[in-house]
């Protein structure tokens, strides 16, 4: 075992890591839904009349069986966490008397212990270099026929399902085929005509009157084979009319890195409208409902927009206009989320396939990944914040990254899942690419903030992985890691996905290089 192994195991036996732990100082159980931790959880039962104690029974996969008893109908399980096997452990709460008699059972739960970091050496080593992972990945972009196809007709090519959700799959695409003419000389003249024709075509059907004005559809089928949509992407008919919030603002920042390729106005315009309507429609929290019906206007839901990408829209509005009132609704959302989200822990997926959900029933972990980002790059020099980082990464590594196996729950399909990999949201537990590569970049920027190699260590491992994931022949990275050669992320593969862990690994490869690290 290497030293960054040992001191990973040193972490995950350690109860100081517990992310967040409910019930100290008033604090909620955010984990009431989770189903694996890697650090020892602190888990919650029923209450029972005072003067109850509390007996806990902790049975490992060996069938080893460990007791925990508490005065409280809460327990962490750091005392026994050490000594339980890595696998699926039932705990069982029972409620005792002042003799120690059992009175009643008040609780049970299953829960899956994942296995600690085992370094970097513990897996195969990469399979190409960072930068050439990027690149063949860009390339692959470029070159893939559903992206050919706008370039030849304008238009979203009829069977790639992903297009009924413009605003997020056109607008990645927009910004891939910007960042790919830098690359690629004798392609560039092509891909900038191919990202003005799919901003035009988002543009095109952007709605130009009514309540939600000159936003950019989140949800739309046009030009679309129905089939295609509905046997692949079925949460965009039902979600047709209606547009998630967070979603214009993709297409803003797909405008303006249209616009600073191509000086067209158009796209600046096309921007600071979109930022026109949340700065006249802000909440007095800083944030915006999440859900809108297009035809009235109205909130579908009581659910608040939490995305970083809000900041990082308003930050890059405010550096080209000097407009303070940009500054303030960058601030005002982020002073949202530490007020809402850090002290309640409800990192809530917003995802446009997925209903809005209850609080804790379906967290992720992109918007912990852009609040630590944000912390590195504007942060820094605040301790109490960097302090919040290192908490954060262990919520983001304790919930959604497998270094050894994947727990094959009833409910999983019976299909080999491939790790070491992050998982994406409840909703969607499975191994993604791009939740890898986000994690990836999320360990760097805490390496970056804490010059504490484990942080650069399980980076470059996840990197490493996306290398040998990738399709050697044509750069292809498949979504989903499922099944024999990852047959169900070739099957659904969403392009935005591919772009963005395209983006991730080539910020990689600048940085190792820079800092001259293999």
């Amino acid at each position: 075992m290497n030293k960054y192994a040992e001191q990973a195991l040193l972490e995950y036996n350690s109860e100081e890591c517990s992310p967040r732990p409910g019930g100290i100082d008033g604090r909620p159980f955010w984990n009431v839904k989770s189903t694996q931790f890697m650090y020892a959880p602190v888990l919650e039962f029923s209450k029972r009349p005072d003067g109850c104690s509390y007996l806990y029974t902790v049975t490992d996969k060996d069938g080893k069986a460990y007791s925990l008893k508490s005065n409280v109908n809460f327990i962490s399980l750091a005392p026994v966490w050490g000594d339980v096997s890595a696998g699926f452990i039932e705990i069982k709460a029972e409620a005792t008397d002042g003799n120690g008699n059992v009175l009643e059972l008040v609780g049970e739960r299953k829960i899956y212990k994942s296995a600690p970091f085992p370094g970097r050496q513990a897996y195969e080593g990469k399979a190409c270099s960072y930068r050439e992972c990027a690149l063949k990945a860009f390339r692959f972009v470029y070159e893939d026929p559903m992206v050919q196809y706008w370039l030849i007709n304008g238009v979203p090519e009829p069977d790639y399902a992903h297009n009924a959700y413009p605003s997020k799959t056109i607008s990645s695409l927009t910004k891939a085929m910007v960042y790919y003419a830098k690359l690629e000389p004798s392609a560039a003249q092509n891909a900038i005509k191919l990202a003005v024709r799919a901003a035009d075509y988002l543009l095109s059907i952007t709605p130009t009157d009514g309540p939600l004005a000159y936003l950019p559809p989140t949800y739309s089928f046009d030009g679309l084979n129905a089939e295609s949509v509905n046997r692949v992407a079925p949460a965009a008919e039902k979600s047709l009319g209606t547009t998630m919030m967070i979603y214009p603002l993709s297409a803003g920042l797909g405008f303006l890195t249209l616009f600073d390729a191509t000086g067209d106005k158009k796209y600046y315009d096309a921007a600071l409208r979109i930022a026109e309507f949340y700065k006249n429609n802000v909440l007095p929290c800083g944030s915006w409902y999440l859900l809108y019906d297009c035809s009235t206007g109205k909130p579908l839901s009581e659910n608040i927009c939490v995305d970083f990408k809000f900041t990082e829209f308003f930050r890059a509005l405010y550096e080209k206009t000097g407009d303070n009132v940009w500054h303030k609704l960058e601030i005002s959302h982020f002073d949202y989320i530490i007020k809402s989200r850090l002290e309640s822990f409800n990192w809530e997926g917003q995802f446009e396939d997925v209903n809005v959900s209850c609080n804790y029933t379906n967290l992720t972990h992109f918007t912990t990944d852009a609040m630590i980002n944000y912390i590195a790059n504007h942060l820094s020099h605040d301790k109490k914040m960097v302090a919040t980082a290192k908490e954060l990464m262990r919520y983001v590594e304790d919930q959604f990254v497998l270094w050894g196996e994947y727990p094959m729950w009833e409910w999983r399909p019976n299909k080999p899942h491939h790790t070491p990999a992050g998982l994406e949201q409840y909703f969607c537990y499975d191994p993604i690419c791009s939740s890898t590569s986000t994690v990836m970049n999320t360990f760097i920027n805490m390496y970056r903030l804490t010059d504490d190699r484990l942080y650069l260590e399980k980076a470059l491992t996840l990197a490493d992985m996306i290398t040998r994931m990738q399709v050697e022949k044509d750069g292809k990275i498949p979504t989903f890691w499922i099944g024999e050669n990852c047959e169900y992320g070739h099957e659904n593969f969403w392009i935005n996905c591919q772009i963005g862990t395209a983006f991730s690994m080539m910020q990689l490869a600048e940085f190792t290089e820079a800092e001259g690290i293999e």
